[in-house]
C-alpha cells in the first residue's frame, strides 16, 4: 500500500512555527503589560504612604517637607502617566498579534481539516485498489479451476 503524503504538509508545519512563535509573543507582551502594571501600583503606593506619612506629622514640621513631597509626588505622576502610555502602547500590540495569532490559527486549522480529508481520501483509494486487486485475483484463480466436463461423454 502506498504511503499517504500531503503536498501542503511543509506549509501546515510552517504555519505551526507561526503560531506557537505567535503565542510566546502574546505571552511575552502579556508579561510587560503585567510588569508595568506592577510598577504603576508600587509608584502609586509610595506616593501614596509619602503623602499619607506627610499628612500625619503636626504642621510646624509638615510645612518645609510638603514642598519637597509635593515636587516629588508631581514628577511620580509624569512618570506615571509615561507608564500608562507604554501599558496601553503594549495592549495595542497585543490586540494586535492576538488578531494576527486568531488568523494564523485558523489557516492552521484549515489547512488540519485539509490534511485529514486528503488522508481519508487516499486511504478510500488504497482500500478501493486492494478490493480491485483480491476480485482480480479471485477471477483469475476461479478461471483457472479445473471444471467437470458437461457435455455428458465420460473422460
Amino acid at each position: 500500500m502506498k504511503r499517504f503524503k500531503w503536498r501542503l504538509q511543509r506549509v501546515l508545519d510552517i504555519t505551526e512555527q507561526r503560531e506557537r512563535a505567535l503565542r510566546l509573543e502574546l505571552l511575552t507582551l502579556a508579561h510587560q503589560i503585567i510588569a508595568v502594571q506592577h510598577e504603576i501600583l508600587s509608584r502609586r503606593a509610595t506616593v501614596r504612604s509619602l503623602l499619607d506619612d506627610l499628612g500625619r506629622r503636626e504642621l510646624l514640621e509638615r510645612l518645609p517637607r510638603q514642598l519637597v513631597v509635593l515636587a516629588c509626588a508631581a514628577a511620580e505622576e509624569r512618570l506615571l502617566n509615561r507608564l500608562r502610555a507604554r501599558q496601553a502602547a503594549l495592549e495595542a500590540a497585543r490586540a494586535a498579534k492576538t488578531d494576527k495569532f486568531l488568523r494564523v490559527r485558523g489557516t492552521r486549522r484549515t489547512l488540519e481539516r485539509l490534511r485529514e480529508e486528503a488522508r481519508l481520501k487516499h486511504n478510500r483509494e488504497m482500500d478501493r485498489q486492494e478490493q480491485t486487486q483480491l476480485d482480480e485475483a479471485f477471477h483469475i484463480s476461479f478461471a483457472r479451476r479445473p471444471r467437470p466436463c458437461v457435455t455428458g461423454v465420460p473422460e
